[in-house]
């Protein structure tokens, strides 16, 4: 057993050489633990799955202010120890999040109403695979309990209760319809000890709603709490002027400047009410403590990391926001390009299938025909080494091994990759729910997510290397790494993941990134198989019979995930350019 804690980075342990990567540096871990004694009772299995599932929950936090870096370290070991009680126990990890309290009252300039919409689903979404992710690595996984604040604060903005109550109402039923099983929901009668009954409906939770508040303040408050002390520390200011910053639009148009109200008047009502909300805001935290002690603690808002890991509701790129203040909007931008359609088609036929994938372009059929019909086949693999089996495959792009002979202008022949721009899907047949996922993943959401040490203008430079005994016994070098996507312009990622013997009981394929030690190619390949198998990068698609996924084969990566053999799982693809 060591004798030090030191938490590095589970995607890449091998430091890759600067010479050769260039701009590339060894590769930062993400949160930098000071070096601990170890005693003889830790059991280094769990501790190592703990460090994993923090590392996980830090790719979800927001940016932290410089200065906070040192407690932030101090967090970091608070939450290592509460998550590695868990997993040594093989317990579920337990999260909880103050969250989702209500629409802002501003439904002229920030919200398109007063339920919950594309926002809110999207935030759930996101929540749900930080769950799925740290499953990823630790089957019990993980379950987050959403805790309403709505109506910690909901009066002091102007929201009435009702509507408090038909926002969470209205969220519950969304993680339901999406079958989000690892979110639960908790509200403020979860926390005091008032007499109420059994089941709450509308009426109930509104005539109680002053009871709630006032019960929350009665037990939680501290009677010492007084701003000037407490707007001392960091987390209380980072938090403050989160408030500020977001009342600013919130209550423009329940408090509109004009009519006797001024700029200044209106700014220093703002001030006023942000600070209310930091008084009951203490209560509520210290109820949130009392409760859920067990739980790692989530937070949308700024913090040091000291108390709490705050977190991103939504996966933005260009500022801080979450779904109660918004609207959503997507960009035509080439981000990502996977369409899905459902319900168009009742009983897939073939030649129907045939007749409309050339409606978007030039068929290019393989060797096989014009159809694969993408099925476990057992151990008849037609020479497409694991495509029609039960097994998981590696991310790939389709075509890699679809080659052609050319003569460069030396005279020298090579074979020459030819992939198809495009891939169209049926479900032929509906797939189990829980297994055999086809997996995509965005180049734009992989540049957007690759780690601070591996620059996209390293990778650009690469090129790489791949070989199997499948497919003609097909070698390919030289292959760059990055390309340009035809239209947008956008960076590509081109790459195979590699699939060693241990993976699969068909042929392995061996993939190594030209010019590197084989340590540090293989730091390269398991940082970019990282990337790509994140929860904020892939998409899981579960098939329905009749289902079409129209895919940019340059664009997006893809994979499927192992299933039970002999499933009713029956695909049909086609290429087209």
């Amino acid at each position: 057993m060591p004798s030090a804690l030191e938490l590095e980075s589970p995607a890449v342990k091998v430091p890759v050489s600067q010479a050769k990567l260039k701009s590339a540096s060894t590769p930062p871990a993400p949160i930098t633990v000071p070096a601990v004694s170890l005693t003889a009772g830790v059991d280094a299995a769990s501790l190592e799955t703990a460090s994993k599932i923090l590392h996980i929950i830090d790719r979800y936090r927001l940016k932290r202010p410089i200065d906070a870096e040192v407690k932030r370290d101090e967090g970091a070991l608070k939450f290592l120890a509460l998550i590695y009680s868990h997993v040594k126990a093989g317990d579920a990890v337990p999260m909880c999040l103050p969250a989702f309290p209500f629409k802002s009252p501003n439904s002229q300039s920030k919200v398109l109403g007063k339920l919950p919409d594309r926002a809110e689903e999207l935030a759930l979404a996101h929540l749900h695979g930080l769950c799925l992710a740290i499953q990823d690595v630790y089957p019990p996984g993980a379950c987050l309990t959403i805790i309403s604040d709505g109506l910690v604060y909901n009066d002091l903005l102007g929201v009435p209760d009702r509507d408090v109550w038909h926002y969470g109402e209205t969220l519950r039923a969304m993680a339901v319809a999406k079958g989000y099983k690892h979110l639960s929901f908790s509200r403020l009668r979860d926390l005091v000890a008032i007499q109420l009954p059994e089941q709450l409906d509308e009426m109930t939770y509104v005539a109680n709603a002053s009871n709630f508040r006032r019960a929350l303040l009665n037990t939680f408050s501290r009677p010492d709490w007084d701003w000037k002390t407490v707007s001392q520390s960091e987390d209380v200011c980072l938090t403050y002027r989160g408030y500020i910053k977001f009342l600013e639009t919130d209550l423009q148009t329940v408090y509109p400047v004009g009519n006797g109200r001024s700029k200044t008047k209106y700014k220093r009502g703002i001030e006023y009410i942000a600070q209310q909300m930091m008084a009951r805001g203490d209560a509520f935290a210290s109820a949130v403590r009392q409760k859920y002690k067990d739980s790692v603690r989530l937070s949308i808002h700024p913090s040091t990391g000291s108390n709490k890991l705050s977190i991103s509701l939504l996966p933005t790129d260009s500022f801080y926001t979450t779904p109660w203040h918004c609207a959503v909007a997507y960009r035509l931008d080439g981000t990502t390009f996977t369409v899905v359609l459902r319900g168009f088609v009742k009983k897939p036929n073939k030649d129907q299938f045939a007749n409309k994938a050339e409606e978007f372009g030039k068929l290019t059929p393989w060797k096989f025909g014009l159809i694969l019909e993408v099925k476990d086949r057992g151990t008849n693999t037609q020479g497409l080494n694991n495509v029609l089996s039960m097994e998981p495959m590696p991310f790939h792009y389709d075509g890699l091994f679809k080659t052609v002979r050319k003569v460069d202008e030396n005279g020298k022949e090579s074979l020459v990759s030819t992939p198809p721009r495009f891939q169209i899907f049926v479900g032929a047949t509906s797939s189990p729910r829980d297994t055999g996922f086809t997996l995509f993943s965005s180049s734009t959401l992989f540049v957007r997510y690759l780690p601070e040490w591996l620059k996209l203008e390293t990778l650009s430079e690469m090129t790489w290397t791949v070989s199997t005994a499948s497919f003609d016994q097909t070698v390919l070098k030289g292959l760059p790494l990055i390309t340009p996507h035809p239209v947008t312009g956008k960076p590509c990622l081109r790459y195979h993941e590699p699939w060693p013997q241990h993976k699969t009981k068909f042929e392995p394929t061996k993939v190594t990134i030209d010019g590197l030690e084989a340590a540090e190619s293989a730091a390269i390949c398991e940082a970019i198989d990282s990337v790509l198998y994140d929860r904020r990068v892939v998409y899981y698609h579960v098939w329905d019979k009749g289902d079409i996924v129209v895919s940019d084969n340059i664009l997006m990566m893809h994979t499927r995930s192992e299933f039970v053999s002999g499933s009713d799982r029956e695909l049909w693809r086609i290429h087209f350019d």
